[in-house]
């Protein structure tokens, strides 16, 4: 019997070996049809090939896009990224450059608004983004910048952003009260603001008593900013 027990015990062994040795052996099989992808940032698509096969791994090309800086033909981005683990037979994705763009945007800078949508238009772009600031030293609707810069590479119907001059910036006054005054005085107080001034006369008073001419309405209101050349509307008594 007893025999018998430690015979069941090592036969009980070789197999529980056996088990891991079998593991072992796939694991190590598993491991041996993993492989390091390579970086394949700038490389041409013939080199890609062949360092793809000789790796054991297939190619899929997601896209093309235009590139500024990597010639036609190399890869722009990949899938897996460079380092990762993949198994034999896997496909490794990438985006192949069609070189820069053989359009270029138009310099608009120091044009005139319109005529700076109408060149953008006709070069094949559209205008983007418009802001406008004020400036002492670029005119009213003036491009001052534009985004791209003359000269850069743009897909077709691509937006170029413009920042145009708005002119210089406007110093607003605050209106005075005119409402109670003599119409030749209020008169003399808006000429001397450099504002335009408009006259209202309305009648007042009992027939046959003379009436001093005073304001006694005003627009804008007292309080109010005013830009440089507005017009102020008085009414005065007649």
């Amino acid at each position: 019997m007893k025999r018998f027990l430690r015979g069941l015990g090592i036969f009980l062994a070789l197999i529980g070996v056996g088990i891991i040795s079998a593991f072992a052996v796939v694991a190590l099989l598993l491991r041996q049809e993993e492989v390091r992808v390579p970086d394949f940032t700038g490389q041409d698509i013939v080199t890609l090939i062949e360092v793809l096969n000789q790796q054991g791994l297939q190619l899929k090309v997601d896209g093309r896009e235009t590139s500024a800086t990597l010639p036609r033909d190399t890869v722009i981005s990949q899938v897996p990224s460079p380092g990762s683990g993949i198994k034999k037979g896997r496909h490794v994705r990438v985006v192949i450059s069609l070189g820069p763009s053989e359009m270029q945007t138009p310099p608009v800078t120091g044009e005139q608004f319109r005529k700076a949508d109408v060149m953008i238009r006709q070069a094949g772009f559209f205008p983007g983004t418009i802001a406008r600031v004020s400036s002492g030293r670029v005119e009213r609707d003036v491009v001052i910048t534009q985004d791209p810069r003359a000269g850069s590479p743009l897909d077709k119907g691509g937006r170029i952003n413009l920042l145009v001059s708005s002119g210089k910036k406007q110093q607003t006054m605050i209106m005075p009260r005119l409402t109670g005054r003599r119409a030749e005085e209020a008169a003399s107080l808006i000429e001397r603001m450099g504002l335009q001034r408009r006259i209202v006369y309305r009648p007042a008073g009992s027939a046959g008593q003379p009436v001093e001419r005073v304001v006694v309405l005003q627009k804008p209101a007292p309080g109010a900013p005013v830009l440089p050349n507005a017009t102020v509307e008085i009414v005065v008594n007649k």
